[in-house]
């Protein structure tokens, strides 16, 4: 296969700008007061938009028995409304880009509309005249108060196909950074699906690549010692295996249909393990390019990410059945429940001790297993939507939050975390992995780039410091230290199962 070559001049430049996307959820909060008599009634539009201003207009004042249309701007990303009443709830279902969604409101209220996984996006719909009181009180408490991070030299490499959905990433021998392309059609990323994949040089020269099968939607890519680049193809239903040296790629359809094959990992005898999401199994591609699968105690579990430790057990997350699951090499399946209700668990990553992390995107925590003992983190902020994470040379848990636009840094040592904010907004950070020079790279979902730190090691020292400044000045101010308790704190939840 002849790649398409496309040279570009990134070297070291710093970007800015782009969009958001990947599902968001708008919900209403609806305040009633007292039934009024019908005013004149008219019908009013809000545009949503995926960047700032978000909401336009951003306030509005309409009379009882009024028509609000909520219409989605876009451009990449599918809305829903909910409206929440003494009446009962309102839900929109999915409104998708040029399309619009109404609801009528009938008496003196304040709405606040928000994301509800994005915190600072929101607006106010004022409703016949409540006192001047309570919509000072809902205005004030519409925008959640967010830290942007410490800020850190940020290199950003923008991807030259437009809404690529860049999403996981992996390095190989000669420390090329390897991307998945694969647009959207999941995750209410409204983006049609593409083939891509896409290969970063040092020097910042970019070359895309393309699966035979088109629209095949590339998720999960790991790159193996030999330099052979694997692909899970979401919307084929096919593991992809690319030799850059000879040019040749082939594909092996997985039997069940529909399966979503995500994340992946390589096991010691040369066979790659994939999860199967709307499968509901764990598959194995053996050496030979034959395909086993095993199915998941729980139904519905969705399981995403995917690891395997040094025992050769295999380590998945149950996004929906809010588990992590463990095949054993003796085939027998073990399931550990997460103690945080509806924790959509996503990217897990085994690091050096054997220890299995994993992000709790709606938990808003990160996760830990070891010797059968489940360790739940705390994010500093709210709605951060941890994604995915990965262990750096010094021992440190880097994550992705793909909605707070932020890394994080987990010390398993004392459970701190700190943030580091990233220049472009809404970025959705997603898939991360270090060289052999301790670079840290990760993928932009919707700012279309890929992100680099030069030096993680000094970021993180760095931020560090600064949190233990603030910390210090906070143990000087009562209400601080209130506000902050839960930042760095930590949960255990013992289990019974065996020590791994």
């Amino acid at each position: 296969m002849k790649p398409t070559r496309i040279e570009t001049a990134h070297r070291a430049r710093a970007l800015s700008a782009w969009t958001s996307a990947f599902g968001l959820t708008l919900a209403v909060a609806l305040t009633a007061l007292s039934a009024a008599p019908l005013g004149a009634a008219e019908t009013y539009t809000v545009e949503l938009f995926d960047q700032a201003p978000y909401f336009q207009p951003k306030r509005l004042k309409v009379d009882p028995g009024s028509t609000v249309t909520w219409t989605n701007r876009g451009p990449g990303l599918i809305h829903t409304v909910v409206v929440w009443s003494a009446e009962g709830e309102d839900h929109s279902g999915p409104i998708a880009p040029g399309t619009s969604w109404s609801h009528t409101f009938s008496g003196d209220a304040v709405v606040k509309t928000s994301c509800e996984i994005h915190p600072y996006m929101y607006g106010i719909v004022v409703v016949g005249d409540p006192p001047a009181s309570l919509i000072s009180a809902v205005e004030a408490q519409a925008g959640v108060p967010s830290s942007p991070g410490v800020s850190v030299e940020v290199v950003e490499f923008p991807i030259p196909i437009p809404d690529a959905v860049p999403g996981i990433v992996s390095i190989d021998r000669q420390d090329n950074v390897w991307v998945t392309l694969g647009g959207g059609g999941w995750g209410n990323i409204a983006h049609p699906p593409l083939p891509h994949f896409g290969r970063l040089t040092a020097d910042g020269d970019f070359t895309a690549y393309s699966t035979p099968t088109p629209a095949s939607g590339p998720s999960g890519l790991l790159v193996g010692d030999g330099g052979v680049v694997y692909i899970t193809a979401l919307m084929a239903g096919k593991i992809v295996r690319f030799d850059p040296a000879s040019g040749s790629i082939e594909e092996t359809s997985v039997p069940t249909e529909p399966s979503w094959p995500t994340g992946l990992d390589l096991a010691a005898d040369g066979s790659l393990w994939f999860s199967e999401t709307k499968g509901d199994k764990v598959g194995r591609l053996s050496p030979d390019g034959v395909i086993s699968e095993v199915r998941v105690p729980t139904e519905g579990a969705h399981p995403t990410g995917l690891g395997i430790d040094s025992k050769g057990n295999v380590w998945i997350s149950e996004r929906d059945g809010s588990k992590i699951g463990c095949l054993r090499p003796d085939g027998t399946f073990l399931e550990y429940q997460i103690p945080t209700p509806r924790a959509k668990p996503s990217g897990l990553h085994v690091d050096s001790q054997d220890r299995i992390w994993f992000a709790e995107r709606e938990g808003n925590k990160i996760g830990m297993i070891r010797d059968g003992v489940l360790t739940e983190y705390p994010l500093p902020e709210p709605k951060s939507g941890p994604f995915f994470p990965v262990e750096d040379p010094n021992g440190l848990i880097w994550f992705s939050e793909v909605y707070a636009n932020r890394l994080g840094v987990l010390d398993p040592e004392s459970g701190a975390i700190v943030e580091i904010a990233l220049p472009t907004p809404d970025s959705w950070p997603g898939g991360l992995a270090f060289d052999s020079q301790g670079t840290l790279w990760f993928a932009e979902h919707l700012g279309n780039k890929v992100g680099m730190i030069l030096n993680p090691a000094k970021a993180a020292r760095e931020a560090f410091a600064q949190r233990a400044v603030q910390r210090a000045t906070e143990q000087r101010d009562p209400a601080a230290v209130a506000e902050h308790a839960h930042d760095g704190s930590e949960t255990v939840a013992s289990t019974d199962h065996p020590k791994h």
